[in-house]
């Protein structure tokens, strides 16, 4: 190499470097409109909610590299999932635990004890913690929002552009808001013609869990029935994301077109809806069957018709939801979405942003 050329590399790399180095601080906007200063690259960063590891996955190649604690959630609640990404991270499974939820049920001394320069919280934790984050910024340590869960159609996209600037990522995290908006807008283009359907629908949270019926609310997974123009039964009594309680009586009366329910990897597969990482199809068929064989639920026209699916519950914690929102407009509109093919976006997802692949039973329509 000639001095001159290697003098042009030199400076090269001296220019790249300044100019990395001169991002920071950075001043972001989080989902709840806070700007918070990030004087530095975050290295050792808390994720307040497990359930934000999957989303954290998405805008970075390896989220061990750089956590140093979490909440116990994905771990408590979706084994599966945290088992196929503890198989590439081994990290995880040493990683600090600083308890689950939110208010008291984090602890503060175990958050500092890890001297943490970032912590991510999400938004529906900041209710019940607000003294907890007010001690975080009392000892001058950043705390920023996000949410895929209470508002998905307003916060995904701020939630990725959040994460990718506090991580590193802007580029990765704009490839996937791209990608997240080219599919979500093939969706919504085609949701003024006069052919739409106004289904009644059930968005069942978790059959065989609790008692007969957690519906879905207004918010939360709720917007994507009211977004395909379905009238969800449980909107005008739940305008929240949380949803409630229905009885069989009012659900009878209101008498839903298409039922939807929820279920997890971790349900007991002999009462509830198993779905999710590993899951198998013929064990969540089996058991779809027998949920929507009980009495009451058996007079649904949606059982009569055949319009009865499955749905993972955790479509609603990360960008995943994509596929999750491809796979509710096909169920509610199908005429409208033919062409629309959830497997191949999810394919593409696992392909392109995730550094796991996620296998296993996300979705699935009743055979009858």
């Amino acid at each position: 190499m000639s001095k001159s050329l290697l003098k042009l590399v030199l400076v090269l790399i001296f220019s790249m470097s300044t100019a990395s180095a001169a991002e920071w601080p950075k001043t972001v906007t989080d989902v709840l409109g806070n700007q918070v200063v990030i004087n530095k690259k975050p290295q050792r960063v808390v994720l307040a909610s497990g359930y934000s590891f999957v989303a954290l996955s998405y805008a970075h190649e390896d989220p061990t590299s750089f956590l140093v604690g979490w909440g116990s959630e994905l771990k408590k609640f979706d084994i599966a999932t945290y088992e196929l990404f503890q198989k590439h991270f081994p990290k995880l499974s040493s990683l600090k635990t600083i308890g689950s939820g939110s208010g008291d049920e984090l602890s503060l001394e175990t958050m500092l004890s890890l001297s943490p320069d970032l912590v991510i919280f999400e938004a529906w934790q900041a209710p019940r913690s607000q003294s907890l984050i007010a001690l975080l910024n009392k000892s001058k340590i950043p705390v920023v929002f996000i949410d895929y869960y209470q508002s998905p159609l307003k916060n995904t996209v701020p939630s990725m552009r959040v994460l990718g600037q506090v991580l590193d990522r802007e580029a990765k995290a704009e490839e996937l808001i791209a990608f997240y908006q080219n599919h979500m807008e093939r969706l919504t283009s085609r949701l003024n013609g006069p052919q739409l359907q106004h289904p009644r629908v059930l968005l069942h949270a978790y059959p065989g869990v609790w008692e007969c019926c957690w519906s879905s609310g207004s918010g939360g997974l709720g917007e994507y029935i009211s977004l395909f123009k379905g009238e969800n039964v449980g909107a005008d009594k739940f305008p929240t994301a949380n949803g409630g309680l229905l009885s069989l009586e009012y659900l009878i009366q209101k008498n839903p077109q298409v039922y939807i329910a929820t279920g997890h990897s971790a349900v007991d597969p002999q009462k509830a809806l198993p779905l999710g990482t590993s899951v198998d199809m013929a064990l969540s068929q089996r058991q779809l069957k027998s949920l929507v064989e009980q009495k009451g639920i058996n007079t649904f026209d949606a059982v009569k018709n055949g319009r009865v699916y499955g749905f993972w519950n955790y479509f609603s914690g990360s960008p995943f939801n994509i596929v999750g929102a491809e796979v509710m407009a096909k169920w509610i509109q199908p005429e409208l979405y033919q062409d629309i093919d959830p497997q191949q976006t999810m394919n593409e997802m696992n392909q392109r942003f995730l550094p796991v692949k996620l296998t296993g039973t996300y979705w699935l329509t009743l055979q009858r």
